[in-house]
């Protein structure tokens, strides 16, 4: 027993230092973590003299994010005097220990460095620097709250003079020293900022920033090496993540954040950040892929078709609008959700076409020849291969269904039901025939409910010839509708094509990655008009 006061219970924990204990407090009743110096350390003067400093320094803390100290002392009772140090017990896991099963999710593991950066932020307006932040001086408690400990190395700013370890020597642990430690340069509380950086990108990616076949290699790398993105690792991080991460890994002090508060707002409005958004259609044309790549250089301006750099405008001079006709036989292989759908749909008319589902009027072959045509105008239009594709599969489900006079009669509840549907079919269509992006689903939901309306309304005698009819004038109409958006002539240059003629409009560069339709002087055009 420690000072005839603590019962040490069981060892948690064994570091350069010493080890660490759960005890009970016999005279206030509590559990409490215990920390002794080693036996090698307690004879060297300087040693304990930082064993005394870190209680001193943890002392003066008092945060929700920091390990409490209760008591300081020297345990005489086996001849030698035997310091230790007395410490609120975290019940939970290091974070060590957690990332034993994996990185992390990236909420929770922004939330986590969130608490720690703010038990750093009360730390450091006192003057003290961790100087050892890394996962095992983590602690996660079972409520997802986070305890920063063993602040065995913490320096007050005032004692920046004293140089208790002595030049030259690191004191922390490799893989999350900041270059100035390394160097033996003063540190500031941006050098907790760099652990800190360090400590996010384990949990973002499951190993750290640097990573050698021995300390002095990790070192090194700290010193002149470069991390790999956490994206690269990871690709679903957002891009201001790893900006976060990049500004806390700088190697001078400087053009690190500031303080742990702005790195905190900077991490938690990470996440929030808008991403780059996605390309808009799947094996459809690319319609701003209307000539040959520009230069490298300055970012060109929208529809900018020119192969060479045009000729410098003269003062007062505005730019004239050349309109750039887009080729509608081009094809990009690009797979989205409507192609998935629209390849379903072609699956689904093969299928069809070798049973005898509908035994009259050549049914088989007619859906066989949408299956086909549907898979080769998928490399055109998704939009189109879904109207041709989808059209016999609904037919086949309209024919087995109930909804049919012929077994239920005129009764006026099942009138409305077909009148509604064909509404809706309408509907359909039309929403189908303006999106050039997605109305490939508008025209599955328009062949389910106008089919179900028609083998309602119609009898046996007319119901296949109407439907060949109506998937001829649809894949028709659909076709010409895709023909025109093709070839539609769009301003280069970054003309506004709703402007009038002549009218000089400042240029916006797309950014890499943009949506095709911004490009183009269909659908995206004129959402910025």
């Amino acid at each position: 027993m420690l000072g005839q006061r603590y019962e040490l219970v069981e060892q948690l924990g064994h570091g350069g230092m010493g080890t660490v204990y759960r005890a009970v407090d016999h005279r206030l009743r509590r559990t409490v973590a215990v920390k002794t110096l080693s036996a090698e350390l307690a004879m060297q003067p300087e040693f304990l003299t930082r064993f005394q400093r870190e209680a001193h320094a943890a002392a003066a803390l008092n945060h929700p994010g920091v390990a409490t100290v209760h008591d300081v002392g020297e345990d005489a009772g086996g001849g030698a005097a035997e310091p230790y140090l007395v410490m609120e017990y975290v019940a939970g896991r290091t974070l060590s220990q957690v990332l034993r099963d994996g990185p992390l999710a990236v909420a929770r593991a922004v939330d986590i460095t969130a608490q720690v950066l703010a038990a750093l932020d009360h730390s450091h307006q006192h003057a003290i620097v961790h100087r050892d932040i890394k996962p095992a001086n983590v602690m996660l408690t079972a409520s997802g709250a986070v305890k920063v400990v063993d602040f065995g190395i913490a320096k007050a700013l005032s004692e920046v003079a004293t140089r208790l370890t002595g030049t030259g020597v690191a004191v922390g642990t490799p893989a999350y020293l900041a270059p100035e430690q390394i160097n033996g340069a003063a540190t500031d509380h941006r050098t907790d900022l760099y652990a800190v950086g360090c400590l996010l990108y384990e949990l973002l990616t499951g190993r750290p920033p640097y990573t050698g076949d021995s300390p002095f290699s990790v070192m090194h790398q700290h010193l002149a090496a470069e991390p790999v993105p956490p994206s690269r690792l990871r690709p679903e991080l957002p891009p201001a993540v790893d900006a976060v991460i990049a500004r806390a890994l700088h190697k001078r002090r400087e053009d690190r954040f500031p303080d742990a508060a702005t790195m905190r707002t900077a991490l938690t409005t990470a996440p929030r950040a808008a991403p780059t958004p996605p390309a808009p259609t799947p094996t459809a044309l690319d319609p701003a892929a209307a000539g040959p790549a520009p230069a490298v250089g300055p970012a060109p301006a929208i529809g900018t078709a020119a192969p060479a750099a045009a000729p410098p405008a003269h003062a007062g001079s505005a730019p004239s609008p050349r309109p750039v006709r887009r080729r509608p036989a081009r094809v990009v292989f690009r797979p989205t959700a409507e192609g998935a759908v629209a390849l379903l749909g072609c699956l689904l008319c093969l299928v069809i076409s070798r049973t005898d589902m509908i035994e009259v009027g050549q049914f088989s072959r007619v859906a066989l020849l949408a299956a086909v045509a549907g898979s080769v105008l998928l490399l055109w239009s998704a939009r189109l291969a879904c109207a041709v594709a989808w059209g016999p599969v609904a037919e086949a489900v309209a024919v087995w269904s109930e909804l049919a006079r012929a077994n239920i009669g005129w009764e006026t509840h099942y009138v409305i039901i077909a009148l509604v549907l064909g509404v809706v079919s309408a509907l359909c269509l039309a929403a189908g025939y303006k999106d050039e992006h997605t109305g490939g689903f508008a025209l599955i939901a328009f062949w389910f409910t106008s089919l179900a309306a028609l083998w309602f309304f119609l009898d046996d005698l007319r119901k296949i010839g109407v439907f060949y009819v109506l998937l001829l004038a649809v894949t028709l109409t659909i076709a010409a509708q895709v023909l025109k958006t093709r070839t539609r002539p769009t301003p280069s240059e970054g003309t506004d094509a709703a402007g009038p003629p002549g009218a000089e409009t400042p240029r916006r560069a797309v950014p890499a990655g943009a949506p095709a339709a911004a490009a183009s002087g269909g659908r995206g055009t004129r959402r910025a008009g």
